[in-house]
This record gives C-alpha cells, sequence and structure tokens, in this order.
C-alpha cells in the first residue's frame, strides 16, 4: 500500500472510532419545553387526518435528535423518515439488529444529515418499542436537479404512509410550502413540501428555530443571535403567525458527523 493509501485508511479508521464513541455517548433525552397547550391540540387534531407532521431542520444540529425524541414522546410518533439515502436504510436496520455499523457507507457525510446522535436516537427509540418504522426518502443527487430531488422525496415520503405517525425530517429548505428562488431569481424552486401539500393541502408543516450556537454543516458554522435579547432558558413550542410550528432552541451545539474536516 503506498504511503498516501496508508494516510487515508488511517484517517477513515480514526473517524470511524470516533463516530462509534460518540454514538456511546451522546445522551438521548427529553428537552425541557414551554408547550404552547393550543399548539399541541391543532397538532394532534391534524395527525389524527393525516398521521405525519413534516419538520425543518438546519443539518447538524446536536439538539436534533433530541427535539425529535420530544416529539415523539409527546404526540405518539412511530415512524421517523429521515432525509438519508435510501441505501442507508438497511445500514441504520443491521446496527440495530445488533450488528457493527458499516462505517464505510456513511464515511464521506460532511453536511450535517448523519450524526452520531441519529443512530442513537434510533436505538432508545427501539429498545422503548418506538420505532415500528424508518424511512430514508432522499430522492437523489443535487446533479439530478433540485426539483427532480424533491418531487422524488415527496414521492418517497407519500408512498411510505401507514396507519402510524410519521414524523419526517428534513433541510429548512427542502420543508417550504411555496415556489422559491435560491441564487438564481429566473429559476423557480419547488420544495418537497410544495408537492406534499398539493396531495395533503392540510398537512402539518415546522421548524427548528435556533436562537444561537453552532452546526456543523461542512464544517463548524455560527447561528447568527438576532439582537441582544435575553435568551430563554427553556425551548418552547408553538404554532407561528405564518402558521408553522415551532420547536425553538435557545442555544445549539454541532453534531458529531462522519467526516467533519470535509468542505
Amino acid at each position: 500500500m503506498k504511503g498516501y493509501e496508508k494516510i487515508i485508511t488511517r484517517s477513515v479508521e480514526r473517524g470511524r472510532r470516533t463516530f462509534i464513541e460518540g454514538i456511546s455517548t451522546v445522551s438521548i433525552e427529553e428537552i425541557p419545553t414551554e408547550f404552547d397547550e393550543l399548539a399541541v391540540e391543532r397538532l394532534n387534531d391534524s395527525l389524527e387526518r393525516n398521521n405525519l407532521f413534516i419538520v425543518g431542520e438546519m443539518h447538524g444540529v446536536k439538539e436534533n435528535v433530541n427535539v425529535i425524541y420530544t416529539l415523539f414522546k409527546k404526540f405518539g410518533f412511530r415512524q421517523l423518515a429521515l432525509e438519508w439515502e435510501p441505501e442507508l436504510k438497511d445500514v441504520a436496520e443491521k446496527f440495530l439488529s445488533g450488528g457493527e455499523l458499516n462505517f464505510n457507507a456513511i464515511k464521506n457525510s460532511s453536511d450535517g444529515r448523519v450524526t452520531a446522535g441519529h443512530f442513537a436516537l434510533m436505538r432508545k427509540l427501539k429498545s422503548e418499542g418506538m420505532l415500528a418504522g424508518l424511512v430514508c426518502f432522499d430522492g437523489g443527487s443535487d446533479g439530478e436537479g433540485w426539483n427532480a430531488r424533491d418531487a422524488a422525496m415527496a414521492k418517497n415520503i407519500l408512498n411510505s404512509l401507514s396507519e402510524v405517525p410519521t414524523l419526517v425530517v428534513a433541510g429548512n429548505f427542502h420543508t417550504k410550502t411555496e415556489v422559491f428562488h435560491l441564487n438564481d431569481e429566473s429559476i423557480e424552486q419547488h420544495p418537497m413540501g410544495e408537492n406534499i401539500k398539493k396531495e395533503i393541502p392540510d398537512v402539518a408543516i415546522g421548524k427548528i428555530e435556533y436562537l444561537t450556537g453552532q452546526y456543523h454543516n461542512f464544517g463548524t458554522n455560527d447561528f447568527v443571535k438576532l439582537g441582544n435579547k435575553k435568551l430563554p432558558e427553556r425551548a418552547r413550542f408553538y404554532k407561528g403567525t405564518k402558521g408553522l410550528y415551532t420547536f425553538e432552541i435557545p442555544n445549539a451545539h454541532a453534531a458529531i458527523v462522519p467526516n467533519p474536516h470535509e468542505r
């Protein structure tokens, strides 16, 4: 083996050990949260009709998995849908059945979608009898076109719906329910949320809001704190003026990802 290949192999092995250790050390627990009673009532009503709640996140936040766990406990979700490539479902299920984690399948992931916390979360949900199904709904590469990818993600989610309540977690651009524009104002972006809303007009949509802290998305980045307002001590769950259910996190921390140094 050439010197360069040895360096790469050792680097991957170090990453694997760090990630596996991270799974065992991440604490999955409910977040002390102030739940607005009316928001809880309305979301429960929506879940009785549709069994679906879509939440937008910033990838790579340590607290995201605890938000998911808190929502599972509060609203009785039993199926988790993640913005992961479909082949990672087998990786996760083998891990949950007691097998080793196939680190090679995730070793290049550095955008924060896959974290050590996700595997710790799934293991805890399964041990507590709360995970009846896992869906990995990513629709393909961005090279196929943003709109095509989001349309495929929406289709994958709709095809996965069952009689158990499903919590869908995706990047916050994908969960938008209206057309928007990115860098090129001439190109309309049709997000996953818009596609799902065409089929389920009253689907419940939410977001995680981070008041300050850090996240890992192709490197560690800072959330910009808005103003000098004192941060609340507890998380909050409420329904905002635009109709979005909001889980507000006072302070975020960067998650453990498989490939933290790739940009």
